[in-house]
């Protein structure tokens, strides 16, 4: 582990993966965190962790970002003494609030807002995968941002607006200064390079999930980045619709069978 990113959801985290991938790092976000390390953010919920599993989990991983990872940024630093921090923030606290709020409207518009609705769906479309995402996504973003998840009902402006303020003072208090940079992805190369000791790359700073685009490339199905899981969640899909399809050509012959007696 060479560098923790330590800026909540919705701080340019797809936008510093990107740029940190063109600078040859081994990322992990979100969703390779979900496919590969699982392992650590179970035992985590299951208060069973230790500092040797962050260690031999994330051994080889260069950098963490997003969710689980932030809700334990110092854990995992304290793991790898000699990581880098960055402190991704945005210009103004009420420009996070409105990244975070776009997200959440742009998620809204493809999944329901109940809760239970969103489970049942999820489980009858993706099948376990979802369930398993689904409960991880509740414990670590509640602790990022006090918040279950960051869609649905439940997006609390008091909530979300005191995280931001506490999660970023924690970490400008705790972390020590010599390895420590505060980073807004509009400053672009340059801060960031000049604090990994890299030469600055001959191609255009990256803008990644610029007004949520992201999302809507996702909820088409259109990945840049697959580490598994839209291949697992194809694959579920396609189980659980054949299994939904027998069901229901088992109904109807009962039924017709029925109807002709």
């Amino acid at each position: 582990m060479k560098l923790i990113c330590a800026g909540l959801p919705k701080t340019g985290t797809k936008t510093i993966a990107e740029a940190l991938r063109i600078l040859g790092y081994n990322v992990h976000d979100v969703f390779e965190q979900f496919m590969k390390d699982r392992e650590l953010w179970d035992k985590i919920v299951n208060n069973t962790v230790t500092t040797e599993d962050y260690q031999r989990v994330l051994g080889d991983v260069d950098a963490v970002m997003d969710w689980p990872a932030v809700a334990v940024w110092e854990q995992i630093m304290d793991a790898f003494p000699d990581a880098k921090v960055i402190l991704m923030v945005r210009s103004s606290e009420d420009e996070w609030y409105k990244s975070m709020k776009r997200h959440s409207g742009i998620i809204n518009k493809y999944v329901p807002t109940n809760e239970t609705i969103q489970q049942i769906l999820f489980g009858l479309v993706s099948g376990p995968v979802a369930s398993q995402f689904y409960k991880l996504e509740t414990a670590f973003c509640s602790a990022c941002l006090g918040i279950p998840r960051m869609y649905g009902s439940v997006v609390t402006e008091t909530f979300l607006r005191s995280r931001y303020r506490q999660h970023n003072s924690y970490v400008k208090s705790t972390c020590p200064k010599g390895k420590l940079l505060i980073y807004n992805v509009k400053e672009g190369w340059e801060p960031l390079c000049q604090f990994l000791n890299r030469e600055i790359p001959d191609q255009t700073f990256p803008k990644v999930n610029v007004k949520g685009d992201l999302t809507r490339k996702m909820v088409k199905n259109n990945w840049k980045y697959d580490c598994g899981l839209k291949q697992t969640i194809s694959k579920q899909r396609r189980i659980r619709l054949a299994k939904i399809c027998f069901v229901l050509i088992a109904l109807i012959s009962c039924l017709v069978y029925n109807l002709m007696k």
